[in-house]
């Protein structure tokens, strides 16, 4: 805990002088006294936690001064740098009869600033990253990004964009944007065409807008529908099921939607979960027999609150599509919070991991169950927007947060997190030896982007520099 650093001192040389103080561990009285403390690190971040560990002799009283202005009298605190610089800590601890030692360490903290580059982006527009991948027909990254004219009336656009190895982008106009969205994904069929999908939503409307491009970029068909949100697509053996939510009566029932290799739809499986009257698909994979989707149940309404009783939801299904077993997770903290469409439209994501668990994260909520779907572990990170990443590594995952990326072991425990700044990043690319990502980060009253990189331990790497 930081603490101004003269009112601590004041306290401090109270409490050493005190005959009254509760002491924590009484030292051995023929000890010297003596200060000490480690580091979890020399060289670190803006906004990375520093670790300091006390192995002082003889003391009871403990003030560390950070060199910025905080202090602390915990015996092992930790301190975020939120200025790049360099900065001697320092220690003094106190003993009963009145005595001081000190002891200092330097460490340099880093701008993250010098790692990223920054497309341009001009003043008065947000840019919102919304999807990224690889471009199957010529291997170059892309992004989906949402392009928001804040001050005139240029309104909202999706673009597609492409980087080059030097990171400068090519970007194609793709649609308008009607509603409320904060999701997309393309599909790049064999043909050349790409149909890219965008979430189209309002407090109670619960749709999604497509539009298709031929290999030259010329537009062939757009269609916006109130009734059908699609999340995501899935190659299957020549086709591609496109997972989401359709209301063909009532309510929406979880969907499937079979399309051949030209990209026409030829089925449309929905499944109704029993005792609720809305379900939804946000992420789906294949599994040894069948497929297993992570997705949601909710009450809607068309007036206030629009949504209710929402509980996230894993689905199995055989290879068939039928619906074989599900679980609903009746201790989400998502429960009571998730009152609108809108906060439906973000990104789900579901993995298997190497050891046979799943992990699912989506709205801020992670969760590790087995394969059978009992949870293990869970999470929430309040404050997070609905559009985050979830990359597997082997042995490990990472995550995206607001402000960080955090690396867990299979069973969920905190490994590494890094406070990479921003707070928006749908996905997260393993390439090689490293993680690549495009990320939106608050500007005052704008979303602004950057390119980032770090290595699989959350170490950032120089894209400046490469």
């Amino acid at each position: 805990m930081k603490h101004n650093y003269l009112l601590i001192l004041c306290c401090f040389l109270f409490y050493s002088c005190s005959t009254d103080e509760i002491e924590k561990e009484t030292p051995d009285p023929g000890e010297a006294l003596e200060a000490c403390f480690e580091i979890s690190e020399e060289t670190l971040m803006v906004g990375e936690s520093l670790k300091l560990f006390n192995c002082s002799s003889g003391a009871t009283t403990f003030l560390y001064d950070f060199g910025n202005g905080d202090a602390s009298t915990l015996e092992n605190p930790e301190i975020t740098f939120t200025e790049s610089g360099e900065y001697t800590i320092t220690l003094t601890v106190g003993n009963d009869k009145g005595e001081t030692k000190t002891f200092s360490l330097e460490i340099t903290v880093i701008s993250v600033e010098g790692f990223y580059i920054y497309p341009d982006i001009a003043e008065g527009y947000s840019a919102i990253p919304l999807e990224m991948g690889v471009n199957p027909d010529n291997g170059k990254l892309y992004y989906i990004e949402l392009l928001v004219d804040e001050v005139g009336s240029g309104g909202s656009k999706f673009y597609y964009r492409e980087l080059a190895e030097n990171y400068e982008t090519e970007g194609q106009y793709l649609a308008d944007k009607p509603y409320n969205s904060n999701s997309a994904f393309v599909n790049f069929y064999p043909s050349g065409k790409k149909n890219f999908v965008f979430s189209r939503t309002l407090n109670s409307l619960y749709g999604t807008q497509e539009v298709t491009y031929d290999a030259g970029w010329a537009f062939l068909n757009g269609v916006q529908s109130a009734k059908k949100h699609s999340y995501g697509v899935l190659a299957v053996s020549g086709s591609y099921l496109y997972y989401g939510a359709d209301k063909s009566g009532d309510y929406h029932e979880a969907a499937i939607e079979i399309r051949n290799s030209n990209g026409d739809a030829f089925q449309v499986i929905t499944t109704a979960i029993p005792d609720h009257q809305n379900a939804s698909i946000g992420d789906m994979i294949a599994i040894e027999g069948g497929f297993v989707a992570f997705g949601g149940v909710f009450t809607a309404s068309g007036t206030p609150p629009y949504i209710t009783d929402y509980k996230p939801l894993l689905m199995y299904f055989d290879e068939a599509y039928a619906l074989t077993d599900y679980v609903i997770f009746e201790d989400s903290a998502l429960t009571g919070m998730v009152n609108t469409s809108d906060q439906l439209n973000g990104s789900f994501h579901l993995e298997s991991l190497s050891n046979g668990n799943l992990v699912m994260y989506a709205m801020g909520e992670m969760r590790i169950t087995n394969s059978s779907g009992n949870t293990l572990k869970k999470k929430y990170f309040e404050e997070t927007p609905n559009n985050q990443a979830l990359v597997c590594l082997g042995n490990s995952f990472v995550i995206s947060t607001r402000d960080y990326l955090k690396k867990y072991d299979l069973d969920g425990n905190l490994l590494q997190e890094y406070h990479y700044g921003g707070q928006i990043l749908p996905e997260i690319m393993e390439i090689g030896e490293s993680l690549f990502f495009v990320a939106g980060y608050e500007a005052e009253e704008e979303v602004k982007l950057f390119f980032g990189k770090t290595d699989l331990d959350l170490n950032p790497i120089s894209l400046q520099q490469e």
